[in-house]
């Protein structure tokens, strides 16, 4: 169920960035349960605000 819930919840945010009329949008997708084991955090917060 809760896999439908995550697929359910990706499609309504595509759909809400796509009616938006400045395009300048994007979506980042983590595993956070395996990501964090592996990346430093002060890496990962350098890259995303990059």
């Amino acid at each position: 169920m809760q896999r439908w819930f995550n697929i359910r919840k990706s499609i309504s945010v595509i759909d809400y960035i796509n009616k938006k009329r400045v395009k300048n949008h994007m979506i980042l997708s983590i595993d956070a349960e395996k990501a964090f084991e592996k990346i430093q955090h002060p890496f990962l917060i350098k890259t995303l605000q990059s």
